[in-house]
């Protein structure tokens, strides 16, 4: 069973759409809710015949997540200067909170950014194996990032769990055993709404309607 009611996702989505002082202007519109992981009491009592299909699911958004490891990371700066960069990245194991890890060093601007302002966003694009001339569809995550030690041991986990990983846990082992100290981990803990575009629909129908490829998911209490 969800624990987001209507209510609480209605709430979530006017907390999101209120001015912040995170450098990012968050303005969805209620109308893309996806709620998916959360059906709408009413949409489930009409006969089966009537129900709309659901497209994208929190369920489909974490095995994307899970299956890619390349994400585009923003950050702003103290003075509100932004800034973007490429970055790999690992999902958090299965567990009551979803965390993204990403290895960099202390003095790259990403990593001084988080250390004054830690709002960020990433967006994980997800390459068409077919057609790959194609803008590719991709998820839209908002929330707080902090420096963690390139030790820590949840960060290394989730590292060693995939191929592109451990070979950066490596190359930074080995930079470390020439005297590097700035080795750092930074962990996202994105905020419960997560935004996707394209993703689970037809290329060749969003001709029509574009708009209609925005789907929004909300991240289950539990996992």
């Amino acid at each position: 069973m969800c624990s987001y009611s209507v209510e609480a996702r209605l709430r979530i989505l006017r907390w999101h759409s209120a001015p912040t002082q995170r450098g990012f202007s968050n303005r969805w519109d209620a109308s893309f809710v996806n709620t998916a992981s959360c059906p709408d009491p009413a949409a489930a009592a009409r006969p089966a015949g009537q129900r709309q299909p659901t497209r994208v699911t929190f369920d489909l958004v974490l095995h994307e997540l899970r299956n890619h490891d390349f994400a585009v990371l923003s950050t702003v700066s103290a003075d509100g200067s932004p800034h973007s960069a490429g970055v790999n990245y690992g999902i958090s194991r299965p567990g009551p909170d979803l965390a993204i890890y990403v290895m960099t060093r202390k003095h790259l601007l990403k990593a001084r950014n988080i250390a004054e302002n830690p709002w960020v966003s990433l967006v994980v694009p997800l390459p068409r194996r077919l057609l790959w001339f194609l803008p590719p569809p991709t998820i839209q995550l908002h929330g707080r990032a902090e420096i963690l030690d390139w030790t820590d041991g949840d960060g290394t986990d989730v590292f060693g769990s995939f191929w592109m990983g451990r070979r950066i846990l490596e190359a930074y082992r080995a930079s470390a055993r020439r005297g590097e100290t700035r080795v750092c981990f930074l962990k996202v803990t994105p905020d419960p709404v997560i935004s996707t575009y394209m993703l689970g629909h037809n290329v060749f129908k969003l001709r029509r309607r574009m708009e209609s490829g925005a789907a929004r998911v909300i991240t289950p209490s539990t996992r």
